[in-house]
């Protein structure tokens, strides 16, 4: 279990508008104001993503 929400893109839709996302797993993660902060291919390393995440939520 993630302490933050996931979204699962279903039929495609955002990867269409993230630029047609080829790769799975892909992994954006989104600031509070909208802007991307990070485009992951692959494995995320959670240390790391709890590190931006806690910055950007400072």
């Amino acid at each position: 279990q993630l302490p933050f929400p996931v979204a699962l893109d279903v039929k495609g839709d955002l990867a269409l508008a993230f630029g047609d996302v080829k790769l799975t797993p892909t992994s954006f993660i989104v600031g509070k104001k909208g802007q991307i902060l990070e485009q992951k291919i692959g494995e995320l390393d959670f240390v790391k993503l709890r590190k931006l995440l806690d910055q950007e939520l400072s």
